[in-house]
């Protein structure tokens, strides 16, 4: 097929849906599909391998629902799509987040071919939908098929906009993030150093290997409200409290990253490292050194990609009790879950995890075979399947979800849990664990 991918965020502009949208695209050309992304105008930034680009008018940033989005501008970018979409010929076009202006819009009113749509966004309330609900309902209508990337997403918008939906989660670059310890089941040990990028945000990492590191703490989003940058910092501090040998490592930039910075204290920083934006590499290389990953977000998450690249890279989780993260994880098997916006809770359960080695293990060989089932070439040939449908075609492939545990997954394993005591952490099913 000869498809079209049609999406407001895409890089340079880094994120989960830029991540997405590239990771299926390349894995449906492998599959000998043809791929051109169409997308807004950014300046000049850095790009990772990736499909044909379209750019048309001028992409820019609006602050919205407690994040950043983005919309396409321009005089005459109606005309811009029309003559895009008869150019291209596609065969099908596949939108990401239809219900957001511009591109998706247009794309929707011009198409001259079946149309289906990823839904990524897990917002509780769009008051912007649900003003133009009307409008919207009657453009979604030519969508054959919806995609909502989770529970949370369709929960979101089925309300307001019946159709016909399909859940089909985000996948992970599992190759990739799993080489970022090849072999080591918790932290990397002396004897298997960790690839360490010349331009690295943290000097001196070159030199700290063969010796005693500290252990690491990564965060990993956007600096906006929802992802509770603060709630991670003020948790970390009550661990330093505790514990001593550790750092805090954040990776992403964004509106709040300076008020962080500033309120960062005095006795904190030589230890909080603020690396911003960071690319897929520098990304694997983080993980690769990190003791734990903490996804403290408040609310108005979809899925949670980052929680699969950390389990990939073999790094055992933490993250809120949050719709959207608890479709990814399952706690006291694969990660552990506290409640959204409680430092107090999150510090009690990095407190109690990176003092539990066989505990971090653990979690790390059920999260990396969870991560192994959702490869970006299993979920494309999920979303192949979509297409067929929305063609008209026989499907050729059942729905992929994540809550189903892998064939190979032993008993012990697949009941291990644990009785949770830290205050604010979601309690689980007591079980035998290895």
């Amino acid at each position: 097929m000869n498809i079209g991918m049609v999406t407001e965020f895409y890089y340079p502009h880094r994120g989960g849906i830029s991540e997405h949208v590239r990771s299926l695209s390349l894995a449906l050309m492998r599959r000998g599909h043809s791929v051109t992304v169409i997308t807004g105008g950014m300046p000049a930034g850095p790009m990772e391998p990736g499909p044909p680009v379209v750019r048309l008018g001028r992409s820019v940033a609006l602050r919205y629902n407690g994040s950043v989005s983005r919309v396409t501008i321009g005089v005459g970018l109606g005309h811009a799509v029309r003559r895009t979409l008869r150019d291209g010929r596609f065969d099908l076009l596949h939108l990401h987040n239809p219900l957001m202006p511009t591109l998706p819009y247009l794309a929707l009113r011009n198409a001259g071919c079946p149309v289906v749509a990823t839904l990524h966004s897990g917002y509780p309330r769009d008051r912007l939908a649900e003003i133009f609900r009307g409008p919207l309902r009657g453009l979604l209508d030519r969508a054959s098929l919806l995609l909502p990337v989770s529970g949370s997403a369709r929960r979101a918008v089925e309300p307001f906009f019946p159709g016909n939906y399909r859940i089909i989660p985000n996948g992970v670059d599992f190759d990739f993030f799993a080489g970022a310890r090849p072999t080591a089941p918790d932290r990397p040990s002396i004897s298997c150093p960790v690839d360490i990028p010349d331009d690295f945000p943290v000097p001196g990492m070159r030199c700290e290997q063969g010796g005693i590191s500290p252990q690491r703490i990564l965060f990993v989003g956007a600096a906006v409200p929802r992802k509770g940058l603060p709630v991670m910092l003020e948790a970390y501090g009550l661990l330093r409290d505790r514990r001593r040998g550790l750092e805090l490592w954040v990776a992403g930039d964004g509106p709040l990253l300076e008020r962080v910075r500033r309120a960062v204290p005095e006795r904190l920083r030589s230890e909080v490292r603020l690396l911003g934006s960071c690319d897929r590499r520098t990304l694997r290389t983080c993980l690769s050194l990190a003791d734990l990953f903490c996804a403290p977000s408040l609310g108005r998450e979809s899925f949670g990609m980052v929680l699969l690249e950390a389990m990939a890279a073999g790094v055992p989780v933490i993250a809120s009790d949050i719709d959207g993260y608890v479709e990814v994880v399952d706690p006291g098997v694969d990660g552990l879950l506290v409640s959204p916006g409680d430092p107090v809770a999150l510090a009690g359960a990095m407190d109690y995890l990176l003092g539990d080695p066989g505990l971090r293990s653990r979690l790390v060989r059920a999260g990396r075979r969870k991560a192994a089932g959702l490869r970006w070439e299993r979920i494309a040939s999920v979303v192949e399947a979509a297409y067929q449908e929305a063609c008209g075609l026989p499907r050729t492939e059942e729905p992929v979800g994540i809550r189903v545990p892998p064939a190979d997954m032993g008993t012990a394993d697949r009941s291990a849990s644990l009785g949770v005591t830290a205050p604010g952490m979601k309690s689980v099913r007591e079980g035998s664990s290895d």
